[in-house]
């Protein structure tokens, strides 16, 4: 590559959600992961509503981002800002926030660790929305949902021989799709969430 060619590269891209598509595009691939989010700060009750209040307010708004890092960066910290606007507006702003920090530790940190654990989920979700259909139920259900192979057996009225079958088919072909370090942590999930 020449020195120009590698400039423009380097050039930032506009990106303009300028159609249902795009917006549809984006939506499908960061709600789960920006939903997780936003469960670690205010809990389950709520964090779906805030991250669809951000989708709306993004649908609505004329937003142009120079790159796809520069609109997560807005994602995370919409839904972060609502989080909090929600904490305050119930009152509960200082259990919230003592909770939080003793959860996660100090709280610029916390903020870059639970996006970077919203966006391995989100990965993982991706990775295993393409497995084959049963091959994917029985790895959500035994990673995600920790649930125990004669757990997910008995919920998909299968024998546990085809769970394990199906198991080991589709951690084979996350093992290919996904870096080393995703993969590891697919395989830890159940200790930490266990």
């Amino acid at each position: 590559m020449t020195l120009e060619e590698n400039l423009k590269n380097l050039e930032p891209q506009v990106i303009c959600l300028a159609d249902v598509a795009d917006y549809s595009n984006l939506f499908n691939r960061y709600y789960a992961g920006l939903c997780g989010f936003a469960e670690k700060i205010i809990g389950d009750n709520y964090a779906e509503d805030i991250v669809g209040d951000v989708f709306l307010k993004l649908w609505e708004g004329k937003y142009e981002f120079c790159s796809e890092l520069h609109l997560k960066a807005f994602l995370y910290r919409a839904v972060k800002n609502g989080c909090l606007n929600l904490i305050k507006m119930t009152g509960r702003a200082e259990n919230r926030h003592l909770f939080y920090q003793e959860e996660m530790g100090a709280e610029d940190n916390t903020f870059l660790l639970a996006v970077t654990q919203a966006e391995v989920l989100r990965e993982l979700h991706l990775a295993i929305s393409d497995l084959p259909p049963q091959a994917g139920r029985i790895i959500k259900l035994t990673y995600l949902e920790g649930l125990s192979n004669q757990e997910a057996a008995d919920h998909l009225g299968l024998s546990i021989q085809t769970v394990k079958n199906q198991k080991l088919r589709g951690l084979g072909i996350l093992k290919k799709r996904l870096p080393g370090t995703t993969f590891s942590l697919l395989i830890l999930l159940p200790y930490f969430t266990g």
